[in-house]
């Protein structure tokens, strides 16, 4: 899956994941591959990937196509 996470300063990661796991205002999501389209509110913390830890502030995702992109402050 692409994942890419956007920042006020630019995009602070775009790149291939096979997991990512988050925080949003309803619990804990995770979305592996082929997960249904969705948009959900994101809450402030750590963007959990197979690859990386991100750093994000509050902001939107929106996974369709095996595409997530995660917009924050």
């Amino acid at each position: 899956m692409k994942l890419k996470v956007i920042t006020p300063q630019g995009i602070s990661y775009d790149g291939e994941v096979n997991r990512v796991q988050l925080r949003s205002t309803t619990g804990l999501l995770e979305v592996l591959e082929n997960h249904a389209p969705m948009i959900a509110e994101v809450k402030e913390g750590q963007i959990i990937t197979d690859k990386e830890n991100i750093d994000c502030g509050a902001g939107v995702m929106k996974v369709r196509n095996n595409e997530i992109e995660v917009v924050c402050e």
